[in-house]
C-alpha cells in the first residue's frame, strides 16, 4: 500500500467501457492514485463516472493537455490502442495501455521506443505480467527437469457471442477493431509463456472463424525442444489453466492464465510447493500490476520499466505472427 511519501498521481483516463470501472476500483486502494478526468465520444456514457473524477469530457485535446494529469489510461478497444498512446506521449504523458498492447509489432515499437526517447514510462496493463506468485513458481523451473510441453487453456463463453450469432457486433468481435478470441484471452496466454520462455521459433494459429474474426482457436509455440499449445475461446467453455511440463514434474497454474494468483508445484519426487497470490477481493488480480506502476513511476525506473516493454515486444511480435498465420487481417 502507499505509505503516503511521494506526490499523488493524477490519472486521465481515455474510454469508458467495461474495464474501466474495474480500473477505476483497483486505483482506489491506493491513497497514491487521483483520478483526474475521463474522456469519451458520448456524453451519456461519462455520466457514469461523473462521481468518481474531477471532471469528464468529450473534448480529447482537453484531457491530453491537462497539464494536471501525469498518466494516461488508454482504455479504448484493441485497434484503437496505439492511435491514442501516441497522442499521450506527444503531450509528454506516461501511459498505462489496456492490453492487448497494440495490434502490430512495429506500433508497440514505435511507441516504446518514444517513451524511452522521451524518458516517459509506457506500461502495458496485464496482471499475469506482474504476478508475484507466477514470478517465485518460475524460479523453481529447472527443478521440473526437460521441458516437454506447456498448455493453456482460457475459454470464457461470452456474452456478447449470442449477440454476435444474431448480427450485433459490439467491439470483442468487431474485425474493424481487432476483436475476437485471440486478441482478448489469447494474449494472457502468450504472456504466461513467454514470461517464461521468451520468443519461441516458430507460431502456428489454428481459428474458429466468423465474419471475420476468430471466435475460439488453438496457438502453438514452437520452440523446438518443447511445445506450447494455447487454447483461447469466446465461443464455448472449459475449465481455464496452464500447464507447464517437464520430465522430473510440473507446475499448474490453477487461475486463469490471465491471473496466474495461484500455481502448485509437483514433483515426480513426491515434493510440492503452493504459489499464492496473497490479496483477496475484486481487485486482488490488479494488485501486483499497480503496485509496480507505483514503484517505477516513484523511482522513475526506467531499466525496469524496459524489461517490461521487453516481454510486451515478444508479445506483439507472436501475435501478430499468429494473425498472420490464421489469415486474420486487422
Amino acid at each position: 500500500m502507499y505509505n503516503g511519501d511521494m506526490d499523488k498521481i493524477n490519472i486521465g483516463i481515455i474510454g469508458s467501457g467495461f474495464i474501466v470501472p474495474v480500473f477505476i476500483g483497483a486505483c482506489r486502494q491506493f491513497d497514491v492514485f487521483h483520478l483526474r478526468a475521463i474522456w469519451g465520444r458520448h456524453e451519456e456514457k461519462l455520466l457514469h463516472f461523473k462521481d468518481e473524477v474531477d471532471y469528464h469530457t468529450t473534448d480529447l485535446e482537453k484531457i491530453m493537455a491537462d497539464e494536471d494529469i501525469d498518466v494516461i489510461y488508454v482504455a479504448l478497444p484493441n485497434k484503437l490502442h496505439y492511435e491514442y498512446a501516441l497522442k499521450a506521449l506527444e503531450h509528454d504523458k506516461h501511459v498505462i495501455v489496456e492490453k492487448p498492447f497494440t495490434v502490430y509489432h512495429k506500433e508497440a515499437k514505435k511507441l516504446i521506443g518514444l517513451a524511452e526517447t522521451k524518458g516517459k514510462i509506457i506500461f502495458e496493463a496485464i496482471p499475469s505480467g506482474y504476478s508475484v506468485p507466477y514470478k517465485e513458481a518460475r524460479e523453481h523451473l529447472d527443478e521440473l527437469g526437460e521441458i516437454r510441453l506447456v498448455i493453456c487453456n482460457f475459454s470464457q463463453y461470452s456474452r456478447r457471442y449470442d449477440k454476435f450469432k444474431n448480427g450485433i457486433v459490439l467491439p470483442a468481435f468487431d474485425k474493424k477493431l481487432a476483436g475476437g478470441a485471440l486478441m482478448d484471452l489469447g494474449v494472457y496466454n502468450v504472456r504466461f509463456v513467454i514470461s517464461a520462455f521468451g520468443m519461441p521459433k516458430n507460431v502456428e494459429y489454428r481459428a474458429n472463424k466468423r465474419k471475420g474474426v476468430d471466435t475460439s482457436g488453438v496457438l502453438v509455440m514452437d520452440y523446438g525442444k518443447f511445445k506450447a499449445v494455447c487454447i483461447a475461446a469466446k465461443d464455448c467453455k472449459a475449465e481455464s489453466y496452464g500447464l507447464i511440463q517437464g520430465d522430473q514434474g510440473y507446475l499448474r497454474c490453477n487461475t486463469t492464465t490471465s491471473r496466474a494468483a495461484d500455481l502448485t508445484l509437483h514433483l515426480n519426487d513426491g515434493k510440492e510447493l503452493s504459489f499464492t497470490q496473497e490479496e483477496q477481493g475484486e481487485f486482488a488480480s490488479w494488485s501486483y500490476q499497480l503496485k509496480e506502476f507505483i514503484r517505477i513511476y516513484e523511482h522513475m525506473d526506467l531499466e525496469k520499466a524496459r524489461e517490461y516493454n521487453e516481454l510486451t515486444l515478444i508479445e506483439t511480435k507472436v501475435i501478430e505472427k499468429a494473425l498472420k498465420s490464421a489469415g486474420l487481417n486487422y
